[in-house]
């Protein structure tokens, strides 16, 4: 899977490109949309972590994961995927884990169309970094937190948001 995410100061979104073996495929995040999403994510990458572990001992574990994902994999910059069909307005998230490992994520359109994003730590990860590398190009200025606030309970391990 490749990820691609720019911001359009026209549509004020981010685009999320990915390319999922022959398909390359958008889809246009709004800045609600894209907290929820960010929070999810966050919640996703420390579902792993003993729930025993305290918050400092969360904050750190969470910082390494980021860490090693971001060595493992750096964001570089490719040419930008060319999409077949327009990109979709996605208006609601379902997330969870994924029934052979990983994390499912679903980014559903109004109509409920989408596509299930199956992701593994790293790939989880790498969109984290995506979407915080983008943050600091665009003006939206978002306050998003960082793993210590994201991970107490802020969202529950399985859900959808809309």
């Amino acid at each position: 899977m490749q990820l691609q995410l720019t911001y359009d100061p026209t549509e004020d979104r981010l685009l999320l490109s990915m390319k999922l073996g022959e398909r390359a495929l958008g889809f246009w995040l709004t800045r609600r949309f894209t907290e929820l999403l960010w929070q999810a994510l966050w919640q996703r990458a420390g579902a792993a972590i003993d729930g025993k572990a305290g918050a400092t001992a969360r904050e750190m574990l969470l910082a390494m994961q980021q860490n090693r994902a971001s060595q493992k994999h750096p964001v570089t910059q490719s040419p930008r995927l060319e999409l077949k069909a327009p990109p979709v307005l996605v208006t609601t998230l379902k997330y969870g884990p994924h029934e052979k490992g990983g994390h499912a994520l679903s980014l559903i359109d109004a109509a409920g169309g989408g596509e299930m994003l199956i992701m593994d730590d790293d790939s989880l990860h790498a969109l984290i970094q995506l979407l915080d590398d983008i943050m600091q190009t665009c003006e939206w200025r978002l306050d998003l937190w960082r793993p210590l606030e994201a991970i107490p309970g802020v969202l529950p391990a399985s859900n959808a948001v809309h």
